[in-house]
């Protein structure tokens, strides 16, 4: 279980890496609305099928490498076959004029990068931030008894030596 308050680290390599690949998908996207558009006469997303048919009823031929050259259409036609099944519209935002990705999938990204301490070392945490700002506030801090490990690895405070301190 994840502490969403106590963040350990950020991997940012893999959160560009992320954030990178979705960029490409949305670049990938926006191509092969161009590439159908240029085909179709209409930006819309279609199914390879229907750019098919649409090509070879265009050009009254049946193969449709032949009649993609015939309209000059061929690199457009291969891209469409090449990429039709590579782009993830499950992370697309169709809501604004300019597509992009969701806000969601983002954040999940973010989150994903994002290292958080256990809740297990949550006291212990907590603890010793509390000793770090008594430390930082003595005159003296020259002294190793104030912060020990018991038994377990567990921190403990000596509570009689940082009151004894002030008073040095």
């Amino acid at each position: 279980m994840k502490n969403n308050n106590i963040e350990i680290s950020f991997n940012q390599v893999a959160f560009e890496n992320q954030i990178n690949s979705l960029s490409q998908n949305v670049d990938k996207y926006k191509k092969l609305l161009n590439a159908i558009e240029k085909i179709t006469g209409v930006r819309e997303l279609k199914t390879l099928k229907e750019v098919e048919e649409f090509i070879c009823e265009k050009s009254g031929f049946k193969n449709i490498l032949l009649s993609a050259t015939l309209l000059e259409v061929s690199d457009e036609y291969r891209f469409i076959e090449a990429n039709h099944n590579k782009v993830n519209l499950e992370v697309l935002n169709f809501d604004t004029d300019e597509v992009g990705t969701k806000q969601a999938v983002l954040d999940k990204v973010k989150e994903d990068a994002t290292l958080y301490l256990d809740e297990c070392f949550v006291d212990e945490y907590n603890t010793l931030v509390k000793v770090t700002e008594y430390l930082n506030k003595l005159k003296s801090g020259n002294s190793s008894n104030f912060l020990a490990k018991d038994y377990n690895g567990k921190f403990k405070v000596n509570l009689q030596a940082l009151q004894n301190s002030n008073r040095i």
